[in-house]
């Protein structure tokens, strides 16, 4: 089984201990813990190679929110933010830092190491349920683009739909299957929808739907 190695950044030690041996017991291996961006940024610039790191954030300042954005830049592990609570400025902030996956930390740990699983896969993870707070607050707390995105009507409704089941969290193989569609033709509509939003990955691709009030798609 494949193992991941994983950085912890949290100032709260005793609670990236706990975490750390809760992770540890699945297919991840704890590499380096850390107590600030700042730690970590110079761990990774000391030669530490993390696959994922698990970033704990508090009040969700700009401060923080930019400290995940430049661990985005300095690294190309994935990035899941670790929440004391949900919060659609939390949620705003982090996918706008290009975090891979916003979660709580009073989640079980089961789902936490399921959650952390489907990042390493790919996936984009987050509550979807707040996506309503984040789109009505989309336009008070994001600048404006430098550029016209393309308005909904031209995207293709298989698509919307695309788009729909990356908000529901749907892997690739599970949105063809909610679609009764090939996984391939999944793959080539993913390419479409990047190239015509002008998103470079899923997290960007998932900000702009929501952004654009789309909703999750649920499976059939």
């Amino acid at each position: 089984m494949r193992t991941w190695n994983v950085m912890l950044v949290d100032h709260d030690r005793l609670f990236s201990a706990a975490l750390g041996t809760l992770i540890s017991g699945g297919p991840f291996r704890v590499c380096h813990h850390a107590t600030t961006v700042e730690d970590a940024e110079a761990a990774i610039a000391q030669g530490v190679q993390p696959d994922l790191i698990v970033v704990a954030l508090g009040d969700a300042t700009n401060d923080e929110a930019g400290g995940v954005k430049r661990l985005r830049a300095a690294t190309s592990a994935r990035i899941a933010v670790l929440a004391d609570a949900i919060a659609d400025r939390t949620l705003s902030l982090s996918l706008k830092a290009g975090a891979d996956a916003y979660l709580n930390k009073s989640m079980s740990s089961e789902s936490l190491l399921r959650a952390l699983q489907l990042v390493m896969l790919g996936e984009v993870v987050y509550p979807t349920h707040v996506a309503s707070l984040l789109i009505a607050n989309a336009n008070s707390e994001r600048p404006q683009p430098e550029r016209a995105q393309p308005a909904n009507n031209e995207l293709s409704k298989r698509e919307i739909q695309i788009l729909r089941c990356l908000l529901a969290g749907q892997s690739n193989k599970a949105i063809a299957r909610n679609l009764h569609i090939t996984e391939s033709t999944v793959k080539m509509h993913f390419k479409n929808v990047m190239r015509k939003i002008n998103a470079q990955n899923r997290t960007q691709a998932a900000v702009w739907a929501i952004q654009n009030g789309l909703s999750p798609l649920a499976p059939v």
